[in-house]
């Protein structure tokens, strides 16, 4: 630490870095934070950003539980009025593929489903306190949530249903199984709650600019266009920060995607080292990327390698009619690969009073077993998934307005598989260097789970690591 005081480089634009750079700069208010960025959208995978013909365009469907307290504590902080930004939806549907029709969760559809509720029901007030109470629950990492509900109780029969599969198709890990620990902290974080918080306008400008500017206002300092390439160390301690700068010619500048690693210009690289502490909070994909076949560097990640990713798919579609009426909430259990759809038209205050909007469609889901298909056969899968829906028209005959389709494969979009087992090799916060400390949703920290919530916790933990290393 110099006589001007604490210094930290942060690398990374997302969630993780912001809510690091905010508390780091609350808790100590002579610290210089500067925070390094791949791009010119921060926020990471929880933003959006308007196209050329000025729609907003979102990484993929996101929902804010009531539950995300450190999350809504730092939009507070930023000055986001919940009352004014926040929107409650109207509840988690699910479509029954044995009746063909959709129910609002814990609702049925016909006698069959009424007693598969019960069976449901009885499953989880047998087992209530382990899965919401219950203190030593990573012991139940190893094995997938399925296997664990079929052992404590449920009929096996339940675990077929497309509604039982929401927990895979949240955490995009269809068609592999999720960690029983995994869904155990979803539940949690869900708080028994079917409903959730959606932005009511976009999540760019009004949640991520909000945090982006208390960073700034607190003296936190961004540079943009920089990507980590190599951090150099002499075993013990960081001693710099190697940076390149992004080729944005292999994404026509915002018009195409970025291939799975981002290239930089050759030779354009430059070395930073003003800093006494160092905060990485990058996608797992990033960080694989840095210092290959340095072991003094890799050591303290042995798991890594361990661990997959998946990348997910967004497809928003606006149209001039409305193709779901009446209904304001996600519906899952449709056809993979974009299980999950939801209408905008009466929740978003921009659409209620458009009257040349019908209907505002945004689907997601993951890739997987569908990698070889193209752009065109997955949006024509969405459609077909669509019309399963009771009453639903198909957007192709009621005036497409706009179409957005991200197929999200680069290394700094993609999201943490949670398979069983993969806990430990998650790395924690404070690292082998003894001024280099991780953050991100796949750092493990008190939340665990990949989410926007996780993602501001684990900040919030490398900031408390790096203070107590002071």
């Amino acid at each position: 630490m110099t006589e001007n005081g604490l210094r930290v480089a942060i690398v990374g634009g997302g969630l993780a870095g912001l809510s690091a750079g905010i508390k780091l700069l609350e808790e100590k208010p002579e610290a210089k934070a500067t925070l390094y960025t791949l791009g010119h959208h921060l926020g990471g995978k929880a933003t959006s950003y308007k196209d050329d013909a000025g729609f907003d365009i979102d990484h993929g469907f996101h929902a804010i539980s009531r539950n995300y307290r450190r999350f809504l504590g730092l939009l507070a902080r930023a000055g986001v009025d919940r009352s004014k930004t926040l929107v409650m939806d109207q509840g988690t549907y699910f479509y029954d593929e044995d009746t063909g029709k959709i129910a609002k969760s814990g609702e049925a559809t016909d006698e069959k489903s009424r007693q598969d509720g019960k069976k449901m029901a009885a499953f989880f007030w047998k087992n209530l306190a382990t899965i919401y109470s219950q203190k030593d629950i990573e012991q139940y990492d190893d094995i997938c949530w399925t296997a664990w509900a079929v052992e404590h109780g449920l009929d096996e029969a339940l675990t077929k249903k497309r509604s039982f599969r929401f927990s895979q198709d949240a955490l995009f890990n269809w068609p592999h199984e999720v960690s029983a620990y995994i869904t155990m902290k979803s539940l949690r974080l869900l708080g028994g709650s079917a409903n959730y918080y959606l932005v009511d306008g976009s999540y760019g400008e009004d949640l991520i600019e909000p945090i982006v500017n208390r960073f700034r206002k607190l003296g936190g300092k961004i540079q943009l266009f920089h990507k980590l390439v190599e951090v150099l160390h002499d075993g013990k301690r960081v001693a710099g920060l190697r940076f390149a700068q992004p080729d944005f010619n292999y994404h026509n500048h915002g018009r195409t995607k970025w291939e799975r690693a981002v290239r930089v210009i050759p030779g354009r690289t430059a070395m930073v080292a003003d800093f006494d502490h160092v905060i990485i909070a990058v996608p797992l994909d990033n960080l694989r990327e840095l210092n290959p076949g340095d072991r003094g560097f890799w050591r303290g990640f042995p798991g890594i390698e361990n661990l997959r990713s998946v990348a997910t798919l967004s497809f928003q579609v606006w149209t001039e009619r409305s193709v779901l009426p009446n209904l304001s909430a996600c519906i899952n259990g449709l056809d993979e690969p974009m299980p999950m759809v939801i209408d905008y038209k009466h929740l978003k205050s921009r659409y209620k009073n458009d009257e040349k909007c019908g209907s505002a469609l945004e689907w997601v889901g993951q890739e997987t077993q569908f990698e070889a298909f193209s752009d065109e056969e997955l949006k024509a899968k969405a459609y077909e998934s669509l019309l399963r829906i009771p009453g639903a028209k198909d957007p192709r005959q009621a005036g497409i307005v706009h179409e957005s389709f991200n197929r999200n494969t680069s290394n700094h979009e993609r999201y943490l598989l949670t398979d069983p087992g993969t806990l430990k090799f998650r790395p924690r916060s404070k690292t082998h260097l003894e001024n280099l400390f991780l953050a991100g949703d796949w750092i493990r920290n008190e939340v665990d789970v990949p989410t926007m919530e996780g993602s501001v916790c684990s900040g919030y933990t490398a900031v408390d690591e790096l203070l107590k290393a002071l």
